[in-house]
């Protein structure tokens, strides 16, 4: 187990670089369209299509180092009410629930993205293709379906408990 946390841990790290380096992008294009909007009025075309599709990178390549450092959000208030061992089950119930939802997720991804790709979808304005970027979303998830049984693994051994 502690091979497979170290190789998540790795994985993701790598991950929140790629999301840091796309939300830098993303800060950049902003900072350039508003000074070039209201000091040149010269917006950058497809800024918006830009700043989503950057969105989503950010969003997706930052989610599993967040999820193990425990920096999401947790709804503990009835939780803490719960007998120790309750607490336990249901934490494991839920950790289940969440690697299932996660294998659905990156399995829907994979087949949208090759739908965009089919379709031939892009963005409204500047016509950039979309397919890539929900390839880059489900590859983003993948990483999920590790750290998540970790999480159950660490719940069911007590260290979290």
């Amino acid at each position: 187990m502690h091979l497979l946390e170290r190789l998540t841990r790795h994985i993701s790290r790598w991950f929140n670089g790629f999301a840091l380096i796309a939300l830098s992008a993303m800060l950049f294009l902003v900072t350039v369209d508003i000074i070039g909007a209201k000091v040149f009025s010269l917006p950058v075309p497809g800024a918006m299509d830009l700043t989503s599709l950057l969105g989503v990178l950010i969003i997706g390549f930052s989610m599993t180092q967040t999820y193990m450092k425990g920096r999401h959000i947790n709804v503990d208030f009835l939780m803490i009410r719960t007998p120790k061992r309750l607490r336990r089950v249901l934490r494991c119930l839920s950790t289940c629930l969440c690697t299932l939802f996660f294998l659905f997720v990156v399995w829907r991804l994979f087949l949208y993205a090759h739908d965009l790709y089919v379709y031939g979808e892009k963005s409204l304005t500047v016509k950039i293709p979309l397919f890539p970027f929900a390839y880059a979303l489900a590859v983003a998830f993948v990483p999920m379906l590790l750290a998540v049984p970790i999480q159950l693994y660490r719940t069911w051994k007590g260290s979290q408990g």
